[in-house]
């Protein structure tokens, strides 16, 4: 990704579902349905791709923040929020 922006690009990273980092904060009517779908699609569909990180539908900021500095990124942060999704920007 890091090749794709021009040296003082910004990558807005849109994450849905909204997910909190730990699961006691995601067990609510909404997280519940978001986890189902994420054993039928999300996990499924990442362990067919050669990187395999198995971030299913309920990463928090925390694992997507790791994933994105370790792709080479210098700066993370939280850009916007609602209760359905959540939206990063990354800088490097």
């Amino acid at each position: 990704m890091g090749k794709a922006l021009s040296k003082d690009g910004t990558w807005m990273i849109v994450v849905e579902p909204y997910a909190n980092d730990e699961l006691k904060d995601n067990l609510n009517p909404v997280g519940r349905v978001y986890y189902s779908f994420s054993r039928l699609l999300c996990t499924p569909c990442s362990r067919s791709q050669e990187v395999a990180l198995y971030l299913g539908a309920q990463s928090g900021e925390k694992r997507i923040r790791a994933v994105v500095m370790d792709a080479g990124f210098n700066r993370f942060g939280r850009a916007a929020e609602t209760p359905f999704n959540l939206v990063y920007e990354a800088r490097l």
